[in-house]
């Protein structure tokens, strides 16, 4: 590790620690690995070829600046004509300036997606490298939304629900920053890949730009100590889809070393709505047989908004003297269920090491004040 990268990872520490859990995740600012941020720039200088001089780069998610390090580490500083960077939380991004200032980098603090090219000189990019902020939509105020989706409908046509987080909006207003042929690399929640709020992102990627590679990591490969998010990298360049062309899906593993790898055309991923199938399965196939919901009635579930303290253990649920017919078994998340098959007892209460409840209540605050 090289001294200025060493140097920002021991101010990323400082910084988060002076930090709530509650806090970041609100803004949704989860840090890059160093690690990782290098893996995704030797990917881009795979890509990008030998390049000498006039490479143009940007992050408009800059936290600290593990991309802009590992951008340093990996490229020829001469090949690099400009890097820009921008920062919304001065927290982070104060300390990034007076680190990187003197090398060059451009950075604003400001709100990226109220930015485009031209203002203070920015110019359109070959290469943005980001991870951006992972705001679920329920953090978002009702008014950024509305702006954000105008802004996208105006730049691309594209209509984006309003369940989508903050990272969604990033990398379609993004569009505007590419210069012809640039290479774009995310690391960004691989749930894009199956959930509906994610449409807008996978029509994106099939029509507006030429798809390179998903790379998603397995579940127990967590790339965040504190967010417990399965993750996903995803690389494109801005020109039209080639014809014929089939982009790659990989899994698992690191990014130059994956666990499985597939191409997948593009025709076949417009027909397949939950992209995780691949590289694992095989081509979609229509359904002859008995589904789920001839079997049992398919729904979402209680939606808390605040599982800390609706959900507990039995002893916490004894402990607060909660009647049993106030709890409801659930499930804990597939990463901690070790088992194939989970069976339950006469109450239905699953075997499992440490069963979970919902505390679910329709008694009048005044009765349980009481």
């Amino acid at each position: 590790m090289n001294p200025l990268e060493a140097e920002r990872t021991r101010i990323q520490a400082e910084l988060d620690a002076q930090r709530t859990r509650r806090q970041r995740n609100v803004m949704g600012q989860f840090a890059t690995p160093g690690s990782l941020a290098l893996e995704m720039l030797r990917s881009a200088r795979d890509m990008v070829g030998e390049r000498t001089s006039g490479l143009r780069f940007m992050d408009p998610a800059f936290g600290t600046g593990s991309f802009y390090s590992a951008l340093l580490s990996v490229f020829d500083r001469e090949s690099v004509a400009a890097a820009y960077g921008y920062e919304i939380d001065p927290h982070y991004g104060l300390p990034a300036a007076r680190l990187w200032e003197p090398s060059g980098l451009r950075l604003d603090l400001t709100d990226f997606t109220a930015c485009r090219p031209g203002d203070n000189g920015r110019e359109r990019v070959d290469l943005l490298v980001c991870n951006p902020p992972y705001v679920r939509h329920h953090h978002i105020a009702r008014a950024t939304k509305l702006r954000l989706g105008r802004m996208v409908a105006e730049q691309l046509s594209v209509r984006v629900s309003g369940l989508a987080g903050l990272y969604v909006y990033f990398m379609l207003l993004s569009h505007r920053w590419l210069r012809p042929d640039s290479l774009s690399i995310w690391l960004i929640p691989s749930e894009f890949m199956d959930v509906n709020y994610g449409s807008a992102l996978k029509e994106y990627l099939l029509s507006r730009v030429d798809l390179l590679r998903i790379h998603r990591f397995e579940p127990s490969e967590v790339q965040f100590e504190d967010a417990l998010v399965s993750s996903a990298v995803v690389w494109f360049r801005n020109r039209a889809p080639s014809p014929g062309s089939a982009p790659e899906f990989t899994l698992g593993g690191s990014l130059g070393q994956s666990r499985l790898k597939r191409r997948l055309p593009r025709d076949e991923l417009r027909r397949e709505s939950k992209w995780t199938r691949f590289p694992a399965a095989g081509e979609a196939s229509d359904v002859n047989g008995a589904v789920l919901g001839d079997f049992f009635a398919i729904k979402r579930g209680i939606a808390t908004g605040a599982n800390r303290f609706f959900i507990m253990d039995a002893h916490r649920a004894d402990t607060l003297s909660i009647p049993s017919r106030f709890l409801r078994p659930v499930l804990p998340s597939p990463r901690y269920v070790k088992c194939d098959v989970v069976t339950a007892d006469r109450d239905g209460v699953p075997n499992l090491e440490r069963p979970l409840f919902v505390f679910d209540c329709h008694l009048p605050l005044d009765d349980l004040e009481r």
